[in-house]
């Protein structure tokens, strides 16, 4: 059975768009990506000028995958996903980041969503002050 897409308004059509805008812009948004295969790395390029080689073996949707299959590899429109066309195999960038290096990294990723200024964290926080705000932490 067909899942059936919601359609979106002009309004939230290009809502979406400026967000994936600024999102491709942001530091951390993925730029480039290639396959190095000597080093048997997949090398990530970022905005900010960061590079990153990530072994093979190190990611477990490619780690069993042949080395023809992986030459194609391309970073997603919004800088957020790694896309190998020839093995069919997209990779959420944060994702595999925190998989990699821990809860340490997501902890940062929350801090940056922790930014945002969506209508609905808005309208959350005004409910939440209604309440009385956040709880105050119970002296140790």
């Amino acid at each position: 059975m067909a899942t059936k897409i919601p359609r979106l308004t002009k309004a939230e059509h290009d809502a979406a768009t400026r967000r994936g805008e600024a999102r491709a812009k942001l530091p951390s948004a993925l730029v480039a990506a290639e396959l190095d295969e000597e080093a048997k790395t997949v090398r990530l390029r970022f905005r900010a000028g960061v590079e990153l080689a990530i072994p093979i073996k190190a990611i477990q949707e490619i780690a069993n995958a042949p080395i023809a299959r992986l030459r194609d590899v391309q970073a997603s429109l919004l800088g957020d996903g790694l896309l190998f066309a020839d093995a069919d195999v997209s990779i959420y960038v944060p994702g595999l980041l925190r998989d990699l290096f821990g809860d340490a990294f997501a902890g940062a990723l929350g801090k940056i969503g922790g930014r945002a200024k969506s209508p609905a964290k808005r309208a959350a926080a005004r409910r939440n002050g209604r309440k009385g705000g956040r709880p105050r932490k119970a002296a140790a």
